[in-house]
């Protein structure tokens, strides 16, 4: 790897990271759309769940035992 190609690669690295990021919110954000708000993701359960973070496993787990 040439120099420049070694101090470009955290930079290219970093950007795809977020361009992923970026498509995986606007993913979640068209099926939240289109499947409408569950009463978590209503406005009055929100502040409950501040700083809360779910791990994919838990997300998928919570969605089937809320139906």
């Amino acid at each position: 790897m040439t120099h420049h190609a070694k101090q470009l690669f955290p930079i290219a690295l970093q950007e795809l990271l977020e361009i992923g990021e970026k498509a995986r919110k606007q993913r979640e954000d068209r099926d939240r759309a289109k499947h409408g708000a569950l009463p978590r993701e209503t406005g009055a359960c929100k502040h409950g769940a501040r700083g809360q973070s779910f791990t994919e496993k838990e997300k998928i787990q919570l969605t089937f035992n809320l139906k």
